[in-house]
């Protein structure tokens, strides 16, 4: 089943600035059902995603300065995961379509089942 999300700010050009996107995402997880694996399984997702993955106080794609374009940043966050950044378009369509694939030893990518337990 995927995870439910809305979009804060669909992927909005940025004037002035050829091809690049500013995009705020959340993914509706629910962290209190997180269990350990979930955990993991949420880590090697952000393993194989598009735009090698940086760790600082939240993960990074890339780049990993909100000051240099381009970058996509995650945060655990009440509501669940969010997603911010300014990037290429093609580049967020990438990542995007990289969160619906499966990581390997996962059932599914971003989209994961929650089942408990």
């Amino acid at each position: 089943m995927p995870v439910p999300y809305y979009d804060n700010l669909e992927a909005t050009p940025i004037d002035g600035v050829s091809c690049l996107v500013e995009v705020e995402r959340v993914y509706g997880l629910d962290w209190d059902r997180f269990s350990e694996h979930h955990w993991d399984t949420l880590a090697r997702v952000y393993e194989v995603l598009p735009g090698a993955v940086r760790f600082r106080d939240v993960p990074w794609w890339f780049g990993d300065d909100e000051d240099v374009p381009p970058f996509l940043w995650a945060s655990v966050e009440p509501t669940g995961l969010q997603v911010y950044g300014v990037l290429l378009e093609a580049d967020w369509w990438a990542w995007d379509d990289g969160s619906a694939r499966r990581p390997p030893g996962c059932q599914s990518g971003m989209r994961f089942r929650l089942s408990s337990g």
